[in-house]
């Protein structure tokens, strides 16, 4: 399991990185494109020829958004514990919304084929619902941004992208392959890009300011949230490939894009990023460990 999946993972991202730390290539314009373009690309491709049930999509929603709101609560508790409440809106950006993109697709990929990779683009597609709607109320705090957040949802490319996808099965429309092979040629690019461009972004975070609120965050996110999303699955009765794809995808690191959202918003994105960097380095070995004990659990 780790050399036929998170090695790959890992050496590409190694890649991304060293390219990153040892060159001034600016990530900006290639992040645009990927959002832009090959993003939306993917998304369409797999989600247009899918096959998936309405029950499966009926799971995956709940249990995405209650792993979410269940998230939301523990670390509200858990900050409020500790006392230091300034730190609320930045522990939320980074605790609740795991990176589903950037490194879950590719283990998802790796790991359990074309079919499991559909219920993933999915829950890829509900995060960036909830990133950009709950994720910017989190680093704003203020409801007054609400407008903000939801014109930003609607003119995202990947939007319009899910609900062509979403007419497209509804309706039954066929499409000609000489329009469809471009197309998933395209989506198919973002998978390298997207982990060569988690290695370049962590090249540019640097561990800086209070270390003891990002290790209470990464411990969140590392151990409390893999926990949650296994009970979420195993109450609700959800079984083979579906339940793989959804503790995995639920156990990922912080979301790159929240660093980005809490710098826009003034969220201190000094600590969203520490959690991103910490995270992902330690969910090489916890992402490990979870993809090993799920092969048993759900023999």
């Amino acid at each position: 399991m780790l050399i036929n999946v998170i090695f790959p993972v890992i050496l590409v991202m190694v890649i991304g990185f060293l390219f990153g730390k040892y060159s001034k290539v600016n990530p900006s314009p290639i992040s645009k494109f990927a959002i832009t373009i090959l993003s939306p690309a993917l998304i369409f491709s797999f989600l247009a020829r899918s096959s998936i049930s309405s029950s499966e999509m009926f799971m995956i929603i709940i249990s995405v958004v209650v792993f979410t709101l269940l998230m939301i609560v523990i670390t509200y508790v858990i900050i409020k514990w500790t006392g230091n409440e300034r730190i609320l809106s930045p522990s939320l950006l980074a605790t609740v919304f795991p990176n589903t993109g950037n490194f879950g697709l590719p283990v998802i990929l790796l790991a359990y084929g074309n079919e499991a990779f559909t219920l993933a683009v999915v829950i890829v597609v509900i995060n960036f619902i909830l990133m950009y709607t709950l994720g910017v109320y989190f680093a704003s705090m203020q409801g007054n941004n609400w407008r903000k957040a939801l014109r930003q949802l609607l003119f995202l490319p990947t939007t319009y992208a899910t609900v062509l996808a979403i007419l497209v099965q509804l309706f039954h429309i066929p499409i000609p392959e000489s329009f469809y092979q471009p197309i998933k040629m395209i989506g198919d690019s973002m998978i390298p890009i997207a982990m060569l461009m988690l290695g370049i972004q962590l090249s540019r975070t640097e561990l800086k300011g209070s270390l003891g609120v990002t290790f209470v965050s990464s411990g969140i996110k590392i151990i409390i949230a893999p926990l949650v999303i296994f009970l979420i699955v195993v109450v609700s009765g959800i079984e083979g490939t579906l339940a793989k794809v959804l503790i995995i995808q639920n156990a990922m690191p912080t979301a790159v894009i929240m660093t980005l959202i809490a710098a826009e918003y003034k969220a201190n994105a000094e600590m969203v990023a520490n959690v991103t960097l910490v995270t992902t380095i330690l969910s090489f070995f916890s992402i490990t460990g979870l993809l090993y004990l799920l092969e048993l659990y759900f023999v």
